[in-house]
């Protein structure tokens, strides 16, 4: 693959000017470090307390699963870290176990900071990789980039055009939580597909709904992604969080259309200004937009003999209920 430069404020930086930067760079950070022996620390953070070691993302060689290495930055601007992380992305890796994220066949033409946001242009090559190579390459470059403080997401233009999935919608703006594993393990195969959750109004009276793109590992159950999402809360500012952010997962499964939320006990303590129906028919009415969920059962540590907030028992199953919603 030929060269390829990233560009910012308009000038393109080339690998020979960008190596040579780096070399200065790391340098200067030898200098630095030797008159400073006696931090251990030096090194490891910027001026401002930043940390400057990352997560970098590669594709392992069968292009099936992410993998990670630490990375420790030589840069401590912001926009020094998002050129020297698009930097190494297209830079041949040391190890053949791995493959960096933009060494598949596109260039990247630009990228431009747009607020938290970094919008990164590449050409029509990007279209010619496979659907699933093409999805893990996306989540190397949001994963890593989004390390950088202060960026929350990624957006592509392939030429002049949104970046868009295999029904041809734009995927919009990316990010890292969109990209979901199995705890700990690394992302394998994927899949995309849009939910509907349901979050509190300003009041915590109702249910409002929310639409989400979310992209997950394929040996997660949909369900469980649900409600994963309904834990991490609301992304907009219309919406508003319904669940206990501390809340630990212990099970979610379908069994004859009735779907088994087995939670920890950090479901019980409500730190939001939310109704108590509100927090249990997000999770309820949120499942139910499932094809094949028709009921659903709260437990607690397994158990059914619950009272949530002294006047919602979980001994019998929930359904839908939509005089909650706005």
């Amino acid at each position: 693959m030929g060269k390829m430069g990233v560009r910012e404020r308009g000038n393109i930086i080339g690998y020979g000017s960008w190596i040579a930067v780096t070399l200065l760079s790391l340098f200067v950070s030898m200098c630095f470090l030797s008159c400073n022996v006696d931090d251990p620390a030096d090194g490891q953070q910027d001026i401002s307390g930043n940390s400057l070691e990352v997560q970098f993302y590669y594709l392992n060689k069968e292009e099936n699963a992410l993998v990670s290495q630490s990375y420790t930055m030589e840069q401590e601007e912001q926009s020094g870290q998002i050129q020297e992380l698009l930097a190494k992305m297209q830079e041949v890796p040391e190890s053949i176990d791995v493959k960096a994220p933009m060494r598949f066949g596109f260039q990247v033409l630009s990228y431009q900071l747009e607020g938290t946001q970094v919008v990164i242009k590449v050409d029509e090559a990007y279209k010619q990789m496979l659907p699933s190579t093409e999805i893990l390459v996306r989540a190397a470059i949001v994963r890593t980039l989004t390390q950088v403080k202060g960026i929350d997401g990624i957006s592509f233009l392939v030429g002049e055009d949104p970046l868009t999935d295999h029904a041809g919608k734009p995927v919009g703006v990316l990010t890292a939580d969109m990209f979901i594993d199995n705890e700990g393990s690394e992302i394998n195969a994927y899949e995309q597909t849009n939910i509907k959750i349901y979050f509190a109004n300003e009041t915590g009276t109702a249910l409002t709904e929310v639409n989400r793109l979310v992209v997950y590992n394929s040996n997660i159950a949909i369900e469980r992604v649900i409600v994963d999402q309904l834990i991490a809360g609301p992304s907009n500012t219309e919406s508003y969080p319904t669940v206990n952010p501390t809340t630990k997962v212990n099970s979610v499964t379908i069994t004859d259309g009735i779907c088994y939320v087995n939670l920890d006990s950090g479901f019980l303590t409500q730190p939001y200004n939310v109704t108590a129906e509100v927090t249990i028919y997000s999770i309820v009415n949120s499942l139910a937009e499932l094809s094949n969920v028709n009921k659903v059962q709260l437990m607690i540590n397994g158990e059914t003999a619950v009272q949530y907030r002294d006047n919602i028992s979980f001994e019998n199953t929930f359904t839908r209920n939509l005089d909650l919603i706005e």
